[in-house]
């Protein structure tokens, strides 16, 4: 798998939450290498912004590439606005992925921006004939990206949505929702999300087979900065090169 610099050219720019857009970028070269859990880097050329922003890759097609945008400061604000069109620039894809097997039993676990990286798993899966459950947790219903969620929803057994407070039909959190849940119906688990998120599905999850993707703070995306450095039972890692994607078991949460 080679890493490449792509010219890619926009075909849409779909927000499809109170905060949350879906970027479609015409690619060849990175969308046909992209495994699911790997991410590319975009550069954003607006006022004060000079380093790369990573993104998980939300879905690719043998002509295309997608990236789910929450508008959080200045780099996912310029991208949010960009229209049909404009060439953004990308090098990627970038890190591990997640391990894929034939015919298991997963559960998907999900927090805000963690829905981009579990997307194309998800496809992964579903075409691999694996049955699969999903739990995903939002803040506020508005940020729901609802069309997302009825993809996954034809993909998945279940799927259950969370929200922080409401007015919805859950309110709590993915480790509220994960307590209700029969653990031994699965064999694999799978966790994308904030760190506190997956710190806390950790004592739940620590004897199975459980993939997590980490978020991080990255400059260089490629290995050489270290300023994505974190803390493993096999020695210090960096997230952009050895991960995204790590066994939960590996990570050492209480340095996190």
């Amino acid at each position: 798998m080679n890493v490449v610099n792509e010219k890619c050219e926009v075909i849409r720019n779909e927000r499809v939450s109170s905060d949350g857009h879906v970027l479609v970028l015409n690619s060849r070269d990175i969308s046909r290498q992209t495994l699911p859990g790997q991410f590319v880097e975009i550069g954003c050329y607006g006022e004060d912004m000079i380093l790369r922003r990573p993104f998980s890759v939300f879905d690719v097609s043998s002509e295309s590439l997608s990236l789910f945008i929450k508008i959080i400061g200045k780099g996912t604000k310029w991208l949010s606005e960009l229209n049909s069109g404009s060439i953004v620039d990308l090098i990627g894809p970038l890190g591990n992925g997640f391990t894929v097997s034939s015919n298991t039993r997963s559960l998907l676990i999900g927090g805000g921006c963690g829905i981009a990286s579990l997307n194309l798993l998800s496809r992964r899966l579903f075409y691999s004939d694996c049955n699969t459950d999903t739990i995903f947790g939002f803040s506020k219903p508005e940020e729901i990206p609802r069309e997302i969620i009825e993809g996954f929803q034809k993909r998945a057994n279940r799927v259950l949505v969370t929200v922080d407070k409401g007015p919805y039909p859950i309110i709590g959190n993915v480790v509220d929702t994960l307590k209700e849940i029969d653990l031994e119906n699965y064999d694999r688990f799978y966790c994308c999300g904030p760190t506190r998120m997956l710190k806390a599905l950790e004592p739940f999850l620590y004897k199975r087979e459980v993939e997590v993707s980490l978020e991080a703070h990255m400059a260089c995306g490629i290995g050489v900065c270290y300023g994505c450095t974190i803390n493993t039972k096999h020695g210090s890692k960096r997230v952009c090169l050895d991960g995204p994607v790590f066994k939960m078991e590996e990570v050492e949460w209480n340095e996190m």
